[in-house]
C-alpha cells in the first residue's frame, strides 16, 4: 500500500477535481521553511503541481535508500523469523515501520485516555486539496525544522566545537547517533555519554515543541493535540537519531501522505469526502497499529525494563548505540 500511495496520490492531483479553488497550475504564495516554530518563508512562486512532483521525487528516492540500506528489506525478512524484532530494526524501512507501529499504538491509548476525561485532540478540515498538498509538505519541512535543526544541528555544532571535523560534522547533521558512535573508543566514556544526555534533552525540546506547533497553528486541533504530537515526535526522533534524517520523514510521510492519498484519491473519483477517520485513511494506520504496534510496543517495553534494571536482553539488543550497516 506505501509503494501503491505514489500513483494513488499522482492520480488524485492531476486526473481528478479535488477542488474548485485550486489546480496543480496554481501558483503557491511562497514555500515555507521552519526552524523550530520559527517559519521562514522562501519567496519561490512554483505551481502546486510542480511542488508536488518534487515531493513525491524526494520521498520516492528516500523510500529507496531506506531499503536497501542495512542488508534490505528482504533479509531483515528473512531473519525476523529466528532473530526477532532485532533483525527488522537493522533496516532503516522495516525499523521505521516498527517504530512508527509501537509510536501510533501508545498514541491511540494516549488519545483514547484523553477524551475519557474529556481532553479533546480535535480534527482538521478545509479545501481537499489544499489539505492533501500540506501532508504532502509537512513530512519534508516539519522533520527539518524540528528534527535537523532542533537535535542534529546542536549536536553537529557541539561535536565541531569540541573535535573539529567536517566529516563529523556532516554524518551528525544526517545521523545523530553517529556523533558518539564515533567517538566510542578513542574519547573518554564521559565524553560520549554527555552526547547521549544532550541529544536526550533535545529529543524532549523538540518534541514538546513539536506538539505546541501543532496547537498553535490554528488549524483545528484542540489541547489533546499537544501531548498526542509531542508523542509522535519522540517517535520520529528516535528515528532521526538512529538511523537518518529519510527515516524520520518515511515515518512522517506515511501518517500524512500514505495513509491519506487513497481517501482523496476516494473523493477525487467518487466525491467521498475525506475525512481524517475515513475508512479509507484508516484501513492503512490501523493495519499497521494492529499487526505491528501491538507487539512492537511489548518489544520496546521489553527492552526498556531489561535496560532499567541492568539485566542483558536475552534478544539482540535494540539501542540507538549499535551501529547500522547503512551500506
Amino acid at each position: 500500500m506505501l509503494i501503491a500511495s505514489f500513483p494513488a496520490g499522482i492520480y488524485a492531483v492531476f486526473f481528478t477535481k479535488l477542488s474548485t479553488t485550486y489546480t496543480p497550475q496554481t501558483l503557491i504564495a511562497y514555500f515555507p521553511v521552519y526552524i523550530g516554530m520559527l517559519q521562514v518563508n522562501i519567496p519561490v512562486t512554483p505551481t502546486f503541481g510542480s511542488v508536488f512532483l518534487f515531493l513525491i521525487s524526494v520521498f520516492a528516492v528516500l523510500f529507496v535508500i531506506a531499503s536497501v540500506q542495512g542488508g534490505g528489506v528482504l533479509r531483515a525478512l528473512d531473519n525476523f523469523s529466528r532473530e526477532g524484532f532485532s533483525a527488522l530494526m537493522q533496516n532503516p524501512m522495516t525499523g521505521m515501520i516498527v517504530v512508527m507501529g509501537a509510536t501510533l499504538f501508545a498514541t491511540v491509548i494516549l488519545q483514547s485516555a484523553q477524551a475519557l476525561v474529556g481532553v479533546q485532540t480535535g480534527d482538521l478540515s478545509g479545501d481537499a486539496f489544499d489539505l492533501f498538498m500540506n501532508f504532502t509538505l509537512a513530512p519534508l519541512i516539519e522533520e527539518i525544522g524540528y528534527r535537523f535543526f532542533l537535535i542534529g544541528v546542536p549536536l553537529a555544532l557541539i561535536l565541531l566545537a569540541t573535535r573539529p571535523s567536517a566529516r563529523k560534522f556532516l554524518t551528525t547533521l544526517w545521523r545523530p547517533s553517529a556523533s558518539w558512535e564515533q567517538a566510542a573508543g578513542s574519547e573518554p566514556a564521559p565524553y560520549t555519554e554527555t552526547l547521549k544526555y544532550f541529544a536526550y534533552f533535545l529529543i524532549a525540546l523538540s518534541s514538546v515543541l513539536f506538539g505546541l506547533a501543532h496547537y498553535l497553528s490554528g488549524a483545528g486541533w484542540e489541547v489533546g493535540k499537544i501531548s498526542e504530537a509531542a508523542l509522535d515526535g519522540v517517535g520520529l526522533a528516535y528515528l532521526y537519531v538512529r538511523y537518518g534524517l529519510h527515516a524520520s520523514i518515511l515515518f512522517h510521510w506515511v501518517v500524512d501522505y500514505a495513509s491519506n492519498a487513497f481517501a482523496f484519491l476516494g473523493q477525487g473519483l467518487y466525491g467521498i469526502s475525506w475525512t481524517a477517520d475515513s475508512v479509507y485513511s484508516d484501513v492503512p494506520t490501523y493495519d499497521i497499529v494492529l499487526f505491528v504496534g501491538v507487539p512492537a510496543l511489548v518489544y520496546f517495553g521489553y527492552l526498556l525494563v531489561m535496560r532499567v534494571i541492568k539485566t542483558p536482553p536475552a534478544v539482540s539488543a535494540d539501542d540507538s548505540s549499535r551501529p547500522i550497516d547503512t551500506d
